[in-house]
C-alpha cells in the first residue's frame, strides 16, 4: 500500500471473506471527510464482527452501504464477501441522511426527508441506496429530488438480499432494515458521473400502457397485458413462460429521457391477465419487450464505460467507481458473470478503485426531470476530487 500524504484525497478498496479475513490493514485514512462504502453479503447480518470492524478503524468517517447477493471489488467476483470502498477528500464536506420506508406508499416522503438534510447550494451530487423490497425506488427518487438544487447528480441502487429479514441498510454504519440512506457531497471541487449502459435489444411491437398501477401492468393496447406478452416472447423459447420472463424484460419510453427506462417482469398471471413489474410503470407509456444474450449483456459494460468517457476524462488514479448492476442480469450470465466485472475494470482503467454489487434496481439521474430508476441495467458512478 503506498503512503499518502495528510489532506491529499485518497482512495483504497479491501475485501473480506469468512476464510481468508480481510484482504489487507485497513488504510490510515479515517476522516470527518472520508467515505466508506460497503457492499455486504446479506448473510453478513447474522455474523457482524467485519461489519464491526469497519467501524472501530473508521469512527470519524461516514459509512454508508447494503446488503447484496453478489459483491465486486476491482474486477473480481466476491460471493458471500465484503467490499470496501474508501475515499478520503480534502476539500468536500460529506452530509449523512436517512428515512425509514416501512411501504410503498411512504416512499416519496422518505425521499423528501433525505432531501431536506442534503439540500444545500453547493451540493453536487448524492450516493443513494434503499431497501429493495419495500421501497418504490422512482417515489423516492421523485421527493429527493423536489428538495435538492438543479442538476445534482442521483446515483446508487436497490438492496438485495433473499427475504426481507436480510436485505437491509448500513446507515452510520449502524445496521436498518426498511429504510433508504444517501451521502451527499458538497463543495466545488467533487465530481459525480453516472453513466448507465444495458445490452438488450427490442423485439416485438411496441404497445401502449393503457392501464397500470404502480408496479402491476394491467392493459397494453387495451387487450391483458399477458396476453400481449405471451404472443411475444411466450413460444419463442423452449421453456415456460414465467422462466422466459427473465430474458425478456420490458422498456418504456417516457418523454424527455436520453435513454429509455427497463422494467423486469417479476411474475405473471394468466387468470388476471397482469404483469406484475419490478418497479412501477406510468400509464400511457409505449412499451416494448426487450431481448437479449450472454455476449450482448457483456456488450453492454462497452456501452455504460463510452458514455463515461463521453462525460468524463477518465482519471488515472484517487477516483472511486462505485458500480451497480442489477441481479436479473446474473440470470443471463450465469458463469459468465464474472466477466462483466472483469471488463468494467479493464474498460475504466486499472488505477481506478471499483467496487460494485448486483441489486434489485438502479438509479442514475440527476435534480431534474423524471427520475430515472432502472432495471437490467449497468450504473457507474465514478467519484473524484479536482
Amino acid at each position: 500500500m503506498s503512503t499518502l500524504e495528510i489532506g491529499e484525497q485518497s482512495t483504497e478498496t479491501l475485501s473480506y471473506d469468512l476464510a481468508t479475513g480481510w484482504s489487507q490493514p485497513f488504510p490510515d485514512l479515517d476522516s470527518e471527510n472520508t467515505l466508506v462504502v460497503v457492499f455486504a453479503s446479506h448473510e453478513y447480518c447474522d455474523s457482524m464482527a467485519p461489519l464491526i470492524e469497519i467501524q472501530t478503524a473508521f469512527p470519524q468517517s461516514k459509512i454508508i452501504g447494503c446488503s447484496t447477493t453478489v459483491a465486486t471489488r476491482d474486477g473480481a467476483l466476491l460471493e458471500g464477501a465484503i467490499s470496501l470502498g474508501i475515499i478520503r477528500f480534502e476539500k468536500t464536506q460529506l452530509r449523512l441522511s436517512w428515512a425509514s420506508v416501512k411501504a410503498f406508499e411512504e416512499s416519496q416522503m422518505a425521499g423528501q426527508k433525505l432531501g431536506e438534510k442534503l439540500a444545500d447550494p453547493d451540493l453536487k451530487g448524492v450516493l443513494l441506496f434503499a431497501d429493495g423490497v419495500m421501497t418504490e425506488a422512482t417515489e423516492l427518487v421523485r421527493g429527493l429530488q423536489k428538495m435538492l438544487p438543479p442538476d445534482v447528480t442521483i446515483a446508487g441502487g436497490l438492496a438485495s438480499g433473499h427475504t426481507l429479514d436480510d436485505t437491509w441498510m448500513l446507515c452510520d454504519s449502524e445496521i436498518k432494515r426498511c429504510h433508504a440512506c444517501a451521502v451527499g457531497f458538497i463543495g466545488n471541487s467533487v465530481e459525480l458521473t453516472r453513466a448507465t449502459g444495458g445490452g438488450w435489444r427490442l423485439i416485438g411491437a411496441e404497445c401502449k400502457a393503457t392501464r397500470t398501477s404502480h408496479r402491476t401492468l394491467f392493459e397494453l393496447d387495451g387487450e391483458p397485458a399477458y396476453d400481449v406478452y405471451q404472443r411475444q416472447v411466450g413460444t419463442d423459447v423452449g421453456f415456460g413462460l414465467l422462466e422466459a420472463s427473465a430474458r425478456y424484460p420490458l422498456t418504456i419510453r417516457l418523454s424527455g429521457l436520453e435513454m429509455q427506462i427497463v422494467r423486469d417482469v417479476n411474475s405473471l398471471d394468466q387468470e388476471s391477465g397482469v404483469l406484475e413489474l419490478a418497479g412501477d410503470i406510468p400509464e400511457g407509456v409505449m412499451v416494448q419487450v426487450m431481448t437479449t444474450t450472454e455476449d450482448e449483456i457483456l456488450d453492454g459494460v462497452d456501452e455504460a464505460v463510452e458514455r463515461m468517457r463521453s462525460k468524463t476524462i477518465l482519471p488515472q488514479n484517487n477516483a472511486l467507481a462505485v458500480c451497480v448492476s442489477c441481479a436479473g442480469r446474473r440470470t443471463v450470465l450465469l458463469d459468465k458473470t464474472s466477466e462483466e466485472a472483469a471488463l468494467i475494470h479493464d474498460g475504466l482503467g486499472h488505477g481506478i478503485h471499483q467496487i460494485g454489487m448486483y441489486a434489485f434496481g438502479e438509479i442514475s439521474t440527476t435534480s431534474l426531470g423524471p427520475p430515472q430508476v432502472h432495471n437490467e441495467t449497468l450504473t457507474i458512478c465514478l467519484i473524484r476530487e479536482y
